[in-house]
């Protein structure tokens, strides 16, 4: 559509230029006589075409001088009229070269600005489709950022859940292994007591057995068993002595715990008082462990020169309780 605007005044030109060369053709082919002029005001340049040359009819008669005169004055005339009509044609040539001028950069401007508001609407378009990227970005980040603080919230929500139910879960055994704990302690605490309760039992089962073996050994031989009776009298007196000693000794010597419970030791001793070995019967484990560390503590124990005291105090039971501290 532009070139065409652009041709159209070029176009025009060449049709007046064509209608001024044909105008200047019809005059001199119709009117011969008259002489040729060159006109320079116009930027045209035409070739004039000449007639071809006839021989003109015999003349019939001269013209008169006054027809000369007459014709003359209308070859001037017309000639004068087809001046003006080329200085009009020529006039309106302008005109219309200015208009379409005119109108072509009318129309230059209209594109340019055409263009200019094109470029605006352009920027316009870039300058908002930037701002909706760059809040859709903003947006989609804040969306991540809220996602992100809710899973962490989440996350930290099922730490404290998991840490909360751990330490439950932990209370319950403690308490569950306290529960067994006591009631082990409990237990071995009745073991220990019953046992020691046989042991005594059987203990004064075995000396009244012994006392009777003693006693039916002694009948027949009076002297010699009132002899036994006396030295045995003061084995025992020895042996009672020594034994309170030996539980005075130990008893000084041991750290009772601050908890409820027993332990009953059997020690194995030698000549002099010197402790062998130590041999837990039952009980609980912290007396037992402060009841072998008073006995190693303890030795060598108080002892006698009698082998009767000797042979008793080989192998001693004691049983470490609360009561002993009281």
């Amino acid at each position: 559509m532009s070139d065409k605007k652009k041709t159209l005044p070029i176009i025009l030109s060449v049709v007046l230029h064509l209608a001024l060369i044909a105008a200047i053709i019809w005059k001199f082919i119709w009117e011969p006589n008259i002489p040729e002029h060159k006109y320079v005001d116009a930027p045209i340049q035409a070739r004039i075409a000449q007639a071809p040359k006839t021989n003109p009819p015999p003349a019939k008669s001269e013209p008169s001088k006054a027809e000369q005169q007459k014709r003359e004055e209308e070859r001037l005339k017309k000639q004068q009229q087809e001046k003006e009509r080329l200085e009009k044609l020529e006039r309106e040539k302008k005109v219309a070269e200015q208009k379409a001028q005119e109108k072509a950069e009318a129309e230059k401007r209209a594109k340019e600005q055409a263009e200019l508001e094109r470029k605006k609407k352009l920027a316009l378009e870039k300058k908002l489709e930037e701002e909706k990227r760059e809040k859709e970005e903003a947006e989609k980040k804040r969306l991540a950022e809220e996602k992100r603080k809710k899973e962490e919230a989440e996350r930290k929500r099922k730490e404290a859940e998991a840490e909360k139910k751990r330490l439950a879960e932990e209370k319950r055994k403690k308490e569950e292994a306290e529960k067994k704990r006591l009631a082990e302690e409990k237990r071995k605490k009745e073991e220990a007591e019953r046992k020691k309760r046989e042991e005594a039992e059987r203990k004064r089962k075995e000396e009244e057995q012994r006392l009777l073996d003693e006693l039916a050994a002694q009948e027949g031989e009076f002297f010699d068993a009132m002899e036994g009776d006396v030295k045995k009298a003061q084995a025992l007196t020895e042996l009672e002595k020594l034994k309170a000693q030996i539980r005075s000794k130990l008893v000084r010597l041991w750290n009772k715990p601050s908890v409820q419970g027993s332990c009953t030791i059997t020690i194995k001793t030698a000549p002099g008082g010197v402790v062998l070995d130590t041999i837990i019967v039952g009980g609980d484990d912290i007396y037992c462990q402060t009841g072998i560390a008073a006995i190693n503590r303890a030795s060598p124990l108080p002892y006698s020169e009698n082998p009767d005291v000797i042979a008793e105090l080989r192998t001693i039971t004691f049983t470490f309780d609360p009561s002993l501290k009281d």
